[in-house]
């Protein structure tokens, strides 16, 4: 299924809403699933968007979210919240998910 994503934290600093709705969202394939993560040698429930215009199998463009949860859920849209990992680096994210036009 085909989502539009809109990210509301940039490195764990929250973004004013004008301008997350003022963005293009990201459009994709929002795929949650428990994968094994090197770094903290466990599995990790992790959120991840592949694009439309990228190979799914072979290729990933955008952060991952890791120890992803649902915050909100309604008929429009939902919210997940996790961390996503930039240069070694956690940082708070959370997504606006919403089915694409």
């Amino acid at each position: 299924m085909r989502f539009a994503v809109r990210f509301l934290r940039h490195r764990g600093r929250v973004i004013p809403w004008r301008d997350v709705v003022n963005r293009v969202p990201r459009l994709g394939d929002v795929r949650i699933e428990d994968i094994h993560d090197d770094e903290l040698h466990r599995y990790v429930r992790t959120a991840r968007l592949f694009p439309e215009d990228s190979v799914v199998v072979f290729e990933q463009a955008l952060p991952s979210l890791h120890d992803v949860c649902v915050i909100a859920m309604s008929p429009q849209a939902f919210t997940l919240a996790g961390l996503e990992r930039i240069e070694g680096v956690e940082f708070a994210q959370s997504w606006l998910v919403s089915p694409a036009p």
